[in-house]
């Protein structure tokens, strides 16, 4: 008879390699000449608007659908012509597909049971550790029906852990939640990510879940990966004015970029001169783009100001506040303050003058 499994069974996490992947829909290219190299135990997202490619390009890896071109790596393996259920990769889709005539550990046990070749006991086993894993073991002999979202997204994932994958992916998994369960959902999950080491690639278009779960962000534009690095890269520094306005919030100022010394600066259309010591990622002298988040600008007094601006709305949002400004020279701008005492929320009609904080990441763009 096989042996309970423990801790230690679950296989290594592998390394995912996606080189030259191209699909089409007949004349339409859904993605174009990804590559991609996804280590063991990462944790990635693939983030972008509706229609980017995000989620052909995780269903090409888990090989519910075939690549038009490139091929697939897996554990050093290409899996072009394997099915799913060899890939060693496991998917925990938004709609969870749980069985609703089956309980949680039913649930969980069904995919151990499809493979075969696991003794009763063992198959217990695994269940019951992994309703140990998800915290659910209170809720074993419950239908579907009678578990909120957030339970039935454990059991999902529980289901899809339980025959041990190499790989995790995750297409949209916390789009049917509302916040609260969402961000408490997120750390359940980043929590076993982190305690089963697994290689992960999560599918979202949700970029604070991606800022806040993932190791590294691919950000995705038809079809392809417009930037790829940690979250503090494509926040703090996009590589293009795709990234900076898809992920957060930007404001944009246009101007024209000059030598100024050893370094430079940009002199704004709409008013002062920002020195910029190495820009980034245009650095040739001409008509430039800078763009700047809402939480790197602060109020000064307008003599002093970069740029000078009248309040028209200060919207409190929990631990923030938001104010958008007319500028002087024309259109609009934004600025968020945390609200921890120190800052007092300036009314509609003052008028104050704008500074970028010091050390405050800024890009420049070619306009």
């Amino acid at each position: 008879m096989q042996s309970a499994p423990t801790a230690t069974d679950a296989r290594s996490p592998s390394e995912v390699v996606l080189d030259r992947v191209t699909h089409r829909y007949g004349s339409f290219t859904a993605v174009q000449d990804i590559r991609l190299a996804i280590a063991p135990g990462e944790f990635l997202a693939l983030l972008g608007p509706s229609g980017c490619g995000k989620t052909t390009l995780l269903r090409i890896i888990a090989g519910l659908m075939r690549q038009t071109d490139g091929h697939v790596t897996i554990g050093g393996e290409v899996v072009d012509a394997l099915p799913p259920n060899e890939r060693g990769a496991g998917i925990v889709f938004q709609s969870y597909a749980l069985f609703p005539h089956m309980t949680v550990a039913a649930n969980i046990e069904y995919g151990l049971r499809a493979r075969g070749g696991m003794a009763k006991a063992a198959r217990m086993a695994m269940v019951e550790r992994m309703l140990d894993l998800v915290r659910m073991r209170d809720h074993a002999a419950r239908l579907p029906r009678q578990l909120s979202g957030g339970q039935q997204q454990r059991v999902a994932l529980a289901r899809t852990l339980a025959v041990s994958p190499t790989v995790l992916l995750l297409d949209e998994p916390f789009g049917a939640l509302d916040k609260n369960l969402r961000l408490g959902m997120q750390i359940e999950v980043k929590r076993l990510q982190r305690e089963l080491g697994i290689t992960t690639v999560m599918v979202t278009h949700d970029q604070e879940e991606a800022l806040s779960m993932a190791d590294r962000i691919a950000v995705m534009s038809e079809g392809r990966i417009e930037q790829l690095g940690t979250p503090e890269e494509i926040y703090d520094r996009p590589r293009s004015l795709f990234v900076a306005n898809f992920v957060g919030t930007a404001n944009l100022f246009r101007g024209r970029l000059e030598r100024e010394g050893e370094g430079f600066a940009v002199q704004l259309d709409a008013g002062g001169r920002l020195p910029v010591a190495s820009p980034g990622p245009c650095s040739r002298v001409g008509p430039v783009s800078v763009s700047v988040r809402p939480e790197h600008l602060m109020f000064v007094p307008p003599a002093q100001g970069l740029l000078v601006a009248t309040v028209e709305l200060a919207l409190p949002l929990g631990p923030t506040v938001v104010h958008e400004l007319a500028l002087d020279g024309g259109g609009k701008v934004k600025v968020t303050l945390a609200r921890t005492g120190g800052h007092a929320c300036l009314a509609a009609g003052m008028r104050t003058g704008l500074a970028v904080a010091p050390c405050a990441p800024v890009s420049v763009f070619q306009a």
